[in-house]
This record gives C-alpha cells, structure tokens and sequence, in this order.
C-alpha cells in the first residue's frame, strides 16, 4: 500500500475511534448542563468560551497551522519551532487578557459573569500550550497520542462536571473544570511528546520568532477571521438580546458543533499527507481530494437534513423542554451542516497546497458580511418569532454559502470534475428522498424517524451508486482499522485505489 494512504487511513481510524469516544461523552454532558445550569447559565458559559475564542487568536497567531505545516515537510524543526511558539503565545496572551479586560468594562456584563469569563481564560492559556503540543503531533503524525490526550482530557472534565451538577454546583464550577480539562491534556501531549523524543526546549532566538510569525502570518489572518467569522453572531446576539435567548443559540450551537467530528478527524489526519504530497509534486493529490470531497457529502447530506427533520424531539429529548426554542435553530444549522462540511475540506486543502492567502480573502469577506447579517437577521428574527437567535444562524447559511461557491472557484483546474456534480446532485437528491420519509415520522419517538431515514438513505445510495469500489475499499480500510483498535486481531488490511 502507498505511504501517503497508509497514513491517512491509519490517522483516520486511530482519530474515528477516539471522536466516537469523545462525542458520546460530550452528548452526556450535553445532556447534563441545560438541565442543570438553565437557558441562562449556559449563555454565560457560552458567551465566556466565544470571547476567549476570538482572544485565541491574536494569542496562536496561526504557529498551530504553521507549525503543523513545516514539521511535515521537516520533522527535524520541531524543537526550534515549540521553543519559539511556547514564548511568543504567553507573550501574546499577556496582550490579549489585556483587551479582554478592556472589552468587558465596556460591555457592562454582570459580575458572575465576568467571574465565569476570567476561568474560561485561565482555561484558555493552558489550552493553548496543548494547542502547540499538538500542532507537533499532528506535523509528526502521532494522531494516537493525539487520540490518547482528547479521551484523557474529556473523560475527567465529563465526570467531574456531571458529579459537581449532580452535587448541586453551578455554571462557576462548571467553568474550573475547563481548567482541569486543559490541564490534562497539556500534561497527556507533553508526555507523549518526551515519549517519542521530541521535546527539548531551545533558547529563545528573536530571528526565528520574528520568521514565525512573518511565516505564520497569513495562518493568522485565516484562523483570525474564521474563529470571529464563528463566534461574532455570539456576540451580537449578547448585546442584542437576552441571555436566555444566548442559551437557547448555544445548545443549538454546541450539538451542531459535536456533529463536526466527521470532517474534523478526516482533515486531520489529510491535511499533512496533502501538505506533503503538494510539496512533493504528486499526481495523486487530486485524486485524494475528489474522493474526500464526495465521503464527507455522503456523509453530511444525512445527517444536515436529518436535524432539519428531527430537530423539535431531538431538542426535547436532549435538553428538555426548557429549550424548545433551540428547535427552529437546530433546524437552520441543519442546512449550514452540510455547506460546513465541505468548507473544512475545500479550507484546509487551498492552505495544504499554499493558496491560502485567496482563501483569507474570502474568510475575510465571510467575516464583514456576517456583522450586518447579524445586526440586520437577530433584530428581525426577535420581533417576528420572540427568538432572535435564529436570525444568527440564518446569517450562516449566506455566508456558508458563499464560501462554498468561492472555495470551489479556487481549487486548481481539475481538482474537482462533472463527476463530482454529478455526484452531488445524487447525493443530494438521496437526502432529498430520505427527508421526504422522515418528515412523515417526525412526531414520532425519535428513534423511528432515525431508523426509517437511514434504511431510506441506505437505500438510495445503493440505487444511485454513490460508494463507489474505491469510496467503499476506503471506508472497509477506515472501519477496519477502528475494529482492530478496540480489540478485534484478525483484521487484515486491505488494498485501496490510491496506491
């Protein structure tokens, strides 16, 4: 089997695994918080998360995707760039906490709130060290030591989150076992790191932390306006409306962001083998690229339309009544789902072959467009459905939208053909037929409707021919190397088309 494919199929299983791991315990905690903290401490708690996240910014500066980047072409920098990176983002971290500080007095948040905001930070600084940790494991392609860090760090903040809630503690103590989590994780990633030797600080140079962050720049610019593009509706909806309202948007926000995973893991264990390959010349990059393209639409189609259909039970059943409001927005990122997926593919595979700087571009206009949507869409959504939230979620589906449209402009000539459309407008039109099912079982307990759509779907992918022998020999090879990381030995691998 070729090398690239290797890697890629072996990262994916080892990162399939532990997402699988990972979401079901966020799904427990999911199920958990709303009950426990209400609309309102869920707004608090989602609001201090999207203000840190748009400070994380200017504190990576983009030396995650930088770093990520060059280890894969030469692992032999590893321990110049951590060195380097560990004391410009400290440095930088200073900076922003400072214009946190200034922010908030601005905004006139209440007390409790501001104390939940200053945790989320010390949150936030250690989690960016483990950020740094894991760009080198990532670069290097360790993603089991990656894999082995999110399991750790998730299963303590779950456990320890859900026995505080049961206790009778609140959003507060919530919000310090962020710090624990970080906290582990940085520990799990640094050891993994000493593990294999690839960790020893170097004294700090200027000259290199000045060529970081000339190099990491555009990363910068990319990861700046992606994350605001993400949180600014956040934000707004802060100013605008209530924190009720907020809370409503972030449960809605946090089960579309769980469902994530699938392109999340795919274009991590990718996104080096593409880097490599562009740096290498390979023909077989195009060909990679095509097939990603059409996994994560067969994926997405399903489960976009599904939220769409299912969303009121799906609500219920999660959060509780209380959140019955999250259901119309649910809906809405039902259908940006689907235009997202492709976003994170079409994304990271313009930055792997070096076109990210027509890729900030577009972010950037992405970005700009969504602050008046935002002003414009939350006001209107408030006065016509008492919710204002959905108007922020409307404001994804132009801007999703208009990335996809731009993202596919760019790609190089030939990266992407009619047999891709073709297959899109199958894959859409399977989804179409599955909806049209569901929608009918919808007020039905909603394991029906889920067991009916994907019976349907199941279906009309066999009808419309959409796993193709080389789509179906990846995803045997992905399964398989799941099967065989939980326990089952007899796996054998298997040969797959790009070799």
């Amino acid at each position: 089997m070729n090398n690239n494919v290797k890697t890629i199929t072996k990262n994916a299983s080892v990162l399939m695994l532990s997402q699988l791991i990972t979401w079901g315990m966020a799904l427990v905690l999911m199920i958990f918080l709303p009950r426990y903290l209400g609309a309102v401490g869920v707004g608090k708690f989602q609001l201090a998360s999207s203000l840190w996240a748009i400070v994380s910014i200017v504190v990576s500066f983009g030396m995650d995707t930088y770093m990520t980047k060059e280890i894969a072409r030469a692992p032999e920098k590893v321990n110049q760039l951590f060195s380097a990176s560990v004391t410009l983002q400290i440095l930088l971290f200073v900076l922003g906490a400072g214009g946190m500080t200034l922010y908030t007095r601005f905004a006139n948040y209440p007390d409790d709130t501001l104390l939940i905001i200053a945790i989320i930070g010390a949150a936030t600084f250690i989690g960016q060290l483990s950020l740094s940790c894991r760009a080198i494991l990532n670069g290097l392609e360790r993603m089991e030591f990656v894999s082995l860090s999110d399991i750790a760090a998730k299963g303590v903040a779950t456990l320890v989150s859900i026995i505080l809630l049961v206790l009778g503690y609140g959003v507060t103590a919530v919000a310090f076992v962020s710090i624990l989590g970080s906290f582990v994780s940085l520990v799990t990633q640094l050891s993994a790191l000493r593990r294999i030797g690839q960790l020893h600080f170097k004294p700090f140079e200027i000259s290199l932390a000045k060529k970081i962050l000339i190099a990491s720049f555009p990363f910068f610019l990319i990861n700046g306006f992606l994350v605001f593009y993400t949180q600014v509706d956040i934000v707004i909806i802060s100013l605008l409306v209530s924190e009720e309202a907020l809370g409503w948007y972030g449960a809605a926000d946090r089960l579309f962001s769980t469902l994530l995973f699938i392109p999340t893991v795919f274009m991590a264990a990718v996104f080096p083998a593409l880097s490599r390959m562009h740096s290498e010349g390979s023909e077989r990059i195009n060909n990679v690229s095509r097939l990603s393209f059409d996994l994560l639409l067969l994926a997405a189609v399903p489960i976009g339309f599904g939220l769409v259909a299912i969303s009121d039970s799906l609500i219920a059943l999660v959060f509780g009544s209380d959140f019955a409001e999250s259901a119309p927005i649910l809906k809405v990122f039902g259908l940006v789902l689907i235009l997202t997926y492709q976003n994170i593919l079409l994304g990271s595979f313009l930055i792997s072959t070096d076109r990210q700087k027509p890729w900030t571009r577009v972010i950037i206009i992405a970005t700009v467009v969504s602050i008046p949507l935002d002003l414009v869409l939350v006001p209107w959504c408030q006065s016509t459905f008492n919710n204002g939230a959905i108007g922020g979620a409307i404001a994804f589906v132009v801007t999703e939208a208009y990335m996809l449209v731009e993202a596919v402009r760019l790609l190089p000539k030939g990266t992407l053909g009619i047999a891709n459309l073709s297959y899109a407008a199958r894959t859409l039109l399977a989804g179409g037929i599955m909806f049209a099912a569901v929608w009918q079982l919808r007020s039905s307990f909603f394991l029906i409707p889920i067991l009916v759509g994907a019976v349907v779907y199941l279906v009309c992918v066999m009808l419309f021919r959409l796993v193709s022998p080389e789509t179906w020999q990846i995803l045997k090879y992905v399964s398989k190397g799941v099967l065989h990381k939980i326990g089952s030995n007899r796996v054998q691998p298997v040969g797959t088309p790009l070799e």
